[in-house]
């Protein structure tokens, strides 16, 4: 199923020349019956671009006998509860809390100041404990921690409902 994901990628590469929209992931799933192609932008990507580029997908993969006759393709966007995936969808959100799981077992919240190529920039706050009523509010400290993409096991938006 790698063939199809690279096909898919290769397939992709003039329908995201003009670099608005981006390939985040491609899911090949139930041995090709069913392919999941997850795009995005900076500005978000709309319902009528995810339907241009799935028929064009539908034809090539109807063309190139990659997959079994009877599969599904879904083109959408990953949605704001999937985690994000490439560098591209972290510097689009820069100044939003996010949740990353490392790769060494640690869970780091913060808000997203920085993204390069290579990691990101969280900002956490510590808030000190107070211990006594009459005593002094504990200053409010931020501290900023650089974590590199490899190792970041997930990492997810905190959604304020």
């Amino acid at each position: 199923m790698q063939e199809v994901k690279e096909k898919i990628g290769e397939w992709l590469k003039p329908a995201l020349q003009d670099e608005t929209v981006f390939l985040v992931e491609v899911k090949v799933l139930l041995n090709g019956k069913k392919i999941e192609v997850y795009l995005d932008s900076d500005a978000g990507i709309g319902i009528d671009q995810c339907a241009v580029i799935s028929r064009q997908l539908e034809k090539n993969l109807d063309e190139s006998g990659l997959v079994p006759e009877n599969y599904v393709i879904e083109v959408s966007s990953p949605g704001i509860t999937n985690p994000l995936k490439v560098p591209r969808q972290y510097k689009k959100r820069i100044g939003s809390k996010l949740e990353v799981w490392t790769a060494d077992g640690n869970l780091v919240e913060g808000e997203l100041k920085a993204a390069t190529n290579e990691g990101i920039e969280l900002e956490k706050t510590i808030k000190p404990i107070k211990k006594k009523k009459n005593e002094a509010q504990p200053e409010v400290k931020p501290e900023k921690i650089n974590i590199e993409y490899k190792n970041i096991k997930k990492a997810l938006l905190q959604l304020n409902w």
